[in-house]
């Protein structure tokens, strides 16, 4: 798996000012009798949940496949369908399949854990992935699996999703208060 190690540390970072921010808007809510705590909470909780999953965003190499696991959706792309791994100019790193797809418009999918920075410039964080990424490409292209059609999949991210189940509640139970 490849992630960049300042998203691992942003996101125990973005967790625990959620908590702590929620933490305080859920005892106005509760204990100082304050309506805007819940919707405060909600917009904290979703805010959250959007960074995190931000943050959550990575790349599998597996033995015949190739897993971009962006904030929403996740494309399993075989070793075999793929025409070039690049970084581009601002240092995004993307996958370019072998065949236009309606997805990506002929772009083709950018990995949002190495879209380039600021900082990205100064390590080559999405050179040395890419780098990775092309050795795992070159052993798993006559690995079992690594032909077929590319899989596109909704990600689900327990702590993401949570923060926003609780941010509908919160926001919820603010209109009924309200």
């Amino acid at each position: 798996m490849l992630r960049r190690r300042s998203f691992r540390v942003l996101a125990v970072l973005i967790f625990a000012l959620v908590g702590g921010a929620s933490a305080l808007a859920f005892y106005d809510a509760l204990w100082r009798d304050e309506p805007d705590g819940w919707m405060a909470a909600a917009l904290i909780l979703a805010g959250g949940a959007f960074c995190y999953r931000i943050t959550s965003s990575r790349v599998h190499a597996g033995e015949g496949s190739l897993t971009v696991v962006n904030p929403l959706f996740s494309y399993e792309v075989p070793y075999g369908s793929i025409h070039k791994i690049e970084v581009s100019g601002s240092g995004s790193l993307t996958v370019l399949p072998k065949e236009r797809i309606a997805d990506t418009e002929g772009e083709g999918y950018l990995v949002v854990g190495f879209a380039g920075s600021l900082l990205d410039r100064l390590f080559k964080t999405s050179d040395k992935a890419a780098a990775e990424l092309k050795k795992y490409r070159s052993r798993g292209r006559r690995a079992p699996g690594a032909d077929g059609p590319i899989r596109r999949k909704l990600v689900a991210d327990v702590v993401a999703d949570v923060m926003l189940l609780t941010a509908a509640v919160c926001a919820v139970w603010f209109l009924i208060l309200r």
